[in-house]
């Protein structure tokens, strides 16, 4: 439950299925059920229903994001692949990409993160 400016956001569904936006009806209903059970005075309308959105949120395959400069490119830092932890994770993942840009050592062992890591 976020609430937004003029408006509440409720979300909470997660699909690992490739890039794709299609909204999946039945989660849109379990979200709106799991929001009434919360706030039984609330009615979603079906109109707000069907103007469901979605976001995609990068993720990697063990779920850990790319931190670290490209092999490719010497002017390319990647921070990337943050999943749902994005906000959260962001201002360390700014931290650690000044470090790299400034030619610093890095506040922590950033190996775990490194964009050519291999699955």
């Amino acid at each position: 439950v976020t609430p937004m400016q003029g408006f509440t956001r409720f979300a909470g569904t997660m699909e690992f299925s490739g890039i794709n936006d299609t909204i999946r009806k039945e989660r849109v209903e379990a979200i709106a059920r799991a929001a009434k059970s919360y706030y039984p005075e609330i009615e979603i309308s079906m109109e707000d229903k069907a103007n469901a959105k979605s976001g995609l949120r990068p993720v990697s395959p063990d779920g850990l994001p790319y931190i670290g400069r490209s092999k490719a490119y010497s002017n390319l830092v990647y921070a990337t692949g943050h999943a749902m932890m994005g906000w959260s994770l962001g201002p360390a993942t700014g931290k650690l990409v000044s470090e790299i840009i400034d030619n610093k050592k890095t506040a922590m062992d950033i190996a775990p993160f490194n964009p050519d890591r291999k699955f």
